[in-house]
């Protein structure tokens, strides 16, 4: 592996378990690469269609074919990680097909010729390129990736008892307490938030472990709001800053909970009397 081709060797390794062999006229077998697994590749790599990756509009062709058949091509481009980083890819299929009994129409066949584009686009960025490489017809090489992708889906429905059993929560979390004491910013939780997440994924943790590491997260971000809504109460000196700042932050303070608003609303007063009081001797003065 090396960085030029660090994408490719990530998605290029396909597990056998989303393939389907097929057979072409003129007796030509190969394999076949199921589209939902080729999606399913590029959002573990780049997140959600449409905000890591996505397919641009296509464009469809009929052209007639020979004895009387029609085709359709279609070019679709798709992006990744940036809008403006694109890979091509063209795909076709048979609108009407001459078979012995005749001629036959395809309703599908705009659909299967805009997947076979996409596939096409995908395999350019390295998506499934052991298949497309030639590399499934080598039945040892199918049995050790199909080995492989085996072991990690055994890894990644372990219980959660199991993990805890091998102290991997623990570590995990002493870790998540240690990154939060620098934490002291909503967009410095976002950022350790899709740190954690993308390990999450990576090492298939489980949805109880996913729960667990949001609700954590969750109070986390809780007390940051309360401590810069404190922080920006507390250095109002003004009793017009001070309404202003309760009209325009009591509905985020009720969230905060019971306790919270009570010690907010107990603040506030004490800032308004001591304001008022403040304004009084200013005037006798």
């Amino acid at each position: 592996m090396t960085e030029k081709t660090a994408l490719w060797d990530k998605l290029g390794k396909t597990d056998p378990a989303h393939t389907k062999g097929f057979t072409r006229g003129g007796g030509f077998k190969g394999t076949a690469i199921k589209p939902m697994w080729s999606y399913r590749r590029m959002t573990e790599e780049f997140g959600p269609v449409g905000q890591g990756w996505g397919i641009y509009a296509p464009s469809f062709e009929v052209v007639p074919g020979t004895d009387g058949e029609t085709l359709v091509f279609c070019t679709v481009s798709i992006w990744y990680e940036k809008p403006d980083q694109i890979s091509w890819g063209v795909g076709g299929d048979k609108v009407v097909a001459k078979f012995s009994s005749g001629m036959k129409s395809d309703d599908e066949a705009f659909k299967k010729a805009f997947t076979d584009a996409i596939t096409n686009a995908l395999k350019m960025i390295g998506v499934g390129a052991d298949v497309h490489m030639g590399m499934f017809d080598d039945s040892k090489y199918v049995n050790a990736v199909g080995q492989e992708f085996a072991q990690e889906k055994e890894q990644s429905t372990k219980s959660s008892a199991q993990l805890k059993r091998d102290g991997a929560w623990e570590k995990i979390m002493a870790d998540l307490e240690a990154d939060l004491v620098d934490v002291s910013s909503g967009a410095a939780l976002d950022s350790l938030r899709k740190s954690y997440l993308d390990q999450a994924e990576r090492d298939g943790w489980t949805a109880a472990w996913r729960a667990a590491l949001l609700d954590r997260l969750e109070g986390c971000e809780a007390d940051i709001r309360r401590e810069n809504l404190w922080a920006e109460m507390t250095s109002i000196s003004t009793l017009g800053g001070l309404q202003s700042f309760w009209e325009e932050n009591l509905p985020t303070i009720k969230g905060l909970g019971s306790k919270a608003a009570a010690d907010f609303t107990k603040k506030k007063d004490e800032m308004k009397n001591a304001l008022l009081a403040r304004t009084s001797n200013l005037a006798a003065g």
